[in-house]
């Protein structure tokens, strides 16, 4: 072989083997750990539309989205107050943050989303947390096993404006992650751990407006940078590593400076097509009621000016007296119908709320689009590549992820499916994006009114799946049909 072919395949296998910093081990707590997000993790309908959901949020589990989610109300929410609690867990198979990495260097991986929303009329407030936790067991030179939980927070509140046409919402973005060292076996309390914590500003509006068949969202996270906390610096500046850990040297797992969380812009749009009434207004029927009784008291006080007017024009005596009479009878009877009237006027608003949701159009074709720019971060590593203890560069640049996703009810009142489809950038610069297809569906199942303590409702089952190369998630759940 001739030397030019022998350069040229060299350059080929180096090309092929990747960058050389890849295969090297952390030394240095000098960066940070890239924690963006990466698959679409949330409620099965956000999941099915292929995360494009920053202009559909609703509920608490929505925030991560668009913080307006904090205060959307669906004109389908008859009660002044309602509560929204969160559960989830999810299990993904294989590569969970597209490091182009084969397979895991820890033992297991897990994914928990617990969370409560709150609404009182317009205004709404809550929390969501979600978490993600690994288990590193006893290998690789670590003496003793490492579980490790990187979790980010939203707390905050939201208003509903005009009938909720304009919604509003704000609050904390809170990154944390705690490492925690289990004790070797001869010293169980030996353990050590060290905690990270930040806080940064998110802001988020919805368009709605009534009538229309279409919705604008969009949301700001600022950058959270999470820094040691609970002794976790020495006066120097280092980071604290295990007890007995010497730089360098086996069982010396390398911690990182900070965590932190780039800062992200979303925009959602969506049009809905079809029969189907789209941006019903929510009423509070609060708010209906004091209006009835307000009105029906100007009209009392208008019917005592008009009484007073007529009586004064009246100059016989006898004939004002039996004026008088007959007016204080006729208005005793008005205000007796106006009371039953304010008495009834909640069950009658909601009847006529349900016959109004109930005979709505039901078939439709929403399509929903979405943008998120995710920022840079400084100096910053892959999760995957922190397990492992190995330099892997991560979320240098700015990065897109355009998303798309469609929504149908094929049989009226029972069954709606949705599929979709979003582009995850990679973060890291040797591997490239990867396309998610994404689905879901909700069936009817039941309507039932507790007991009769409460309102009829339908409960649904929903099931959703999110595919894409060196990936899989699935999921189902029991909720609320509307």
């Amino acid at each position: 072989m001739s030397p030019v072919p022998r350069v040229l395949a060299a350059l080929a296998t180096l090309a092929l083997s990747g960058p050389a910093w890849a295969q090297r081990p952390l030394r240095s707590s000098d960066f940070a750990i890239d924690f963006s997000r990466g698959p679409v993790v949330g409620p099965g309908r956000a999941v099915g539309l292929g995360g494009a959901y920053g202009s559909l949020v609703s509920g608490v589990d929505g925030v991560p989205f668009n913080p307006a989610g904090y205060a959307e109300r669906s004109g389908a929410e008859l009660s002044w107050f309602s509560f929204d609690p969160v559960v989830s867990f999810f299990f993904p198979q294989r590569n969970w943050d597209n490091s182009g990495a084969g397979g895991r260097d820890y033992d297991s991986f897990r994914v928990t989303q617990l969370g409560l929303g709150m609404h009182f009329g317009p205004v709404g407030v809550g929390y969501l947390a979600t978490i993600q936790s690994y288990e590193l067991g006893a290998r690789n030179g670590l003496e003793r096993p490492i579980t490790v939980d990187m979790s980010s927070h939203h707390l905050g509140g939201g208003l509903l404006l005009g009938d909720g046409e304009v919604v509003i919402g704000a609050g904390l973005r809170i990154g944390s992650m705690n490492l925690q060292w289990s004790g070797a076996a001869s010293n169980p309390d030996s353990g050590n751990a060290l905690r990270y914590v930040g806080v940064a500003p998110e802001f988020g509006a919805l368009w709605r407006p009534t009538g229309q068949r279409f919705r604008l969202g969009m949301a700001f996270r600022s950058e959270v940078s999470a820094l040691p906390i609970d002794f976790g610096v020495t006066e120097g500046g280092t980071v604290r590593r295990p007890t007995g850990c010497v730089e360098g040297s086996a069982g010396c797992f390398v911690v990182p400076r900070r965590i932190a969380l780039p800062w992200e812009v979303e925009i959602g749009a969506s049009v809905m097509l079809g029969e189907r009434p789209f941006n019903i207004p929510w009423q509070d029927m609060a708010a209906l009621r004091r209006d009835l009784r307000d009105r029906q008291r100007d009209d009392r006080a208008r019917r005592e000016r008009e009484h007073r007017i007529e009586m004064a024009a009246i100059e016989d005596d006898i004939e004002r007296a039996s004026l008088d009479a007959r007016w204080t009878a006729e208005e005793r009877e008005r205000r007796e119908r106006e009371e039953r009237e304010y008495a009834s006027f909640a069950w009658r608003w909601r009847a006529a709320r349900r016959v109004m949701l109930r005979d709505r159009g039901r078939r439709f074709l929403l399509i929903s689009f979405g943008l998120v720019a995710f920022g840079p971060v400084g100096r910053g590593q892959g999760i995957d590549a922190f397990m492992a203890q190995q330099e892997r560069p991560s979320g240098r640049g700015l990065l897109l992820s355009p998303r798309l996703g469609l929504e149908g009810e094929p049989w009226a009142n029972r069954l709606q499916i949705r599929a979709g489809s979003y582009v995850e950038p990679s973060r890291f610069d040797d591997v490239p994006a990867r396309v998610h297809v994404t689905g879901g569906l909700d069936l009817r199942l039941f309507r039932w009114d507790t007991f009769k303590i409460s309102d009829p409702v339908s409960f649904k089952l929903t099931f959703t799946m999110d595919y894409s190369y060196n990936y899989f998630d699935w999921g189902f759940g029991i909720g609320f049909w509307q």
